[in-house]
């Protein structure tokens, strides 16, 4: 019942904000948003039924309140009130964030559906201004494709330092791919100054969490590296294994997808 009562408080700060500025009220999509609420958690005297509360939020949706169509586009992409149904996931969730309401993952998803061409026609321009927006905001998955079409160049000219960068913050949260690329631009020079004992470490990150390709460019690295060098290379391995292991154990909160 506090839930509901702060959304009801919510609507009707938004509902205030607008009028004060000019703008059209729907109460139509207002009410129907409400009731949608009240459906997906079962408070207000309505039954939990996700369903219901779907078929409520996509009729908001299609009278273009964002909230509304961020919310279908979370619910068709987990599947909560029917099958999934990411294609048109994808469109709610872009409709929402044209309109300014989104989050990280809203905003990954889109960028990603554009770079690899999925549910839209592939368009670099377009994912690398929606990852940005992602990655901006710390998602990790986003960091990681935005450094991909840097470091290719896709969609405007190669960043080899900005993609390093991004790889890495990546690569300190954990994400495996990551840190195998930027184990690859240290040992090669790529985006900064060739670094072996880097390289290696990186490498043995990602070796250490299965990836196989990283296990072997790491061996065949370490057949040109002196024992000094090794030295120095495995205690940073162990230093950003530490890090890692820290910011794993505290993520910080992260804006669910799509949820009322």
């Amino acid at each position: 019942m506090q839930r509901l009562k702060r959304l009801l408080i919510f609507f009707c700060f938004l509902a205030t904000c607008a009028i004060g500025h000019g703008q059209e009220i729907d109460e139509t999509a207002l009410r129907l948003t409400v009731e949608g609420y009240r459906y997906y958690y079962g408070v207000g005297g309505k039954p939990l039924n996700h369903a219901r509360a779907l078929r409520l939020y996509r009729q908001a949706a299609e009278r273009g309140d964002a909230e509304a169509q961020f919310i279908v586009g979370g619910m068709l992409y987990r599947g909560q009130g029917g099958d999934p149904d990411r294609r048109n996931a994808f469109k709610w969730l872009l409709k929402a964030a044209e309109q300014g309401r989104t989050s990280p993952e809203a905003l990954n998803i889109i960028g990603g559906s554009y770079l690899r061409g999925t549910y839209v026609p592939q368009n670099y321009i377009e994912a690398k201004k929606w990852l940005g927006l992602a990655a901006e905001q710390g998602h990790v998955g986003a960091k990681n494709d935005l450094a991909y079409i840097l470091y290719n160049g896709l969609g405007g000219e190669r960043d080899y330092q900005k993609a390093l960068e991004l790889y890495e913050q990546a690569a300190l949260r954990g994400d495996v791919l990551a840190q195998a690329n930027a184990g690859l631009m240290h040992a090669t020079g790529t985006g900064t100054a060739t670094d072996r004992a880097r390289g290696y470490a990186w490498y043995s990150l990602a070796a250490s969490r299965g990836n196989t390709i990283a296990a072997m460019y790491r061996n065949n690295l370490m057949l040109t590296m002196s024992w000094d060098e090794l030295n120095q290379a495995q205690a940073i391995a162990v230093d950003l294994y530490r890090r890692i292991e820290q910011l794993e154990s505290d993520p910080g909160e992260r804006p669910a997808m799509g949820q009322p």
